[in-house]
């Protein structure tokens, strides 16, 4: 119902962050820590366009809604496993490029939850 040719690039875009930083928790070094967090970002941050793409293709207004506001949350989740990974090992270009690139995301979650609600 909502699936466009801007979404779509969106949602490729989103897979194509979910593969960078599958990538980038491959390069940790394998301590316990790392081990766990690394398993939990991978399930957040592979959930953001997930929850995208069912918003894409929902079938009702309140279902676009609940469905972004699932990837928002999964964005913020995120987050606080890369700031995590942030403090527990030593800080990387490539690691704060992931974090800016996710809160762009938060960013644009939040403004899409915002205008869909005002629209209703």
């Amino acid at each position: 119902m909502f699936a466009t040719q801007k979404s779509h690039e969106f949602r490729n875009k989103l897979i194509d962050y979910a593969i960078k930083v599958i990538r980038f928790t491959k390069k940790l070094p394998k301590t316990s820590e790392n081990i766990i967090i690394t398993n939990q970002i991978i399930r957040s941050s592979t959930s953001i366009g997930a929850n995208y793409t069912e918003a894409m293709f929902a079938l009702t207004k309140a279902e676009f809604i609940h469905s972004i506001n699932i990837a928002k949350k999964e964005t913020g989740e995120t987050i606080h496993w890369l700031e995590m990974l942030l403090r527990l090992n030593p800080s990387s270009k490539e690691l704060d490029l992931l974090l800016e690139e996710t809160e762009s995301y938060l960013r644009i979650f939040i403004s899409s939850v915002k205008t869909s609600q005002k629209n209703k």
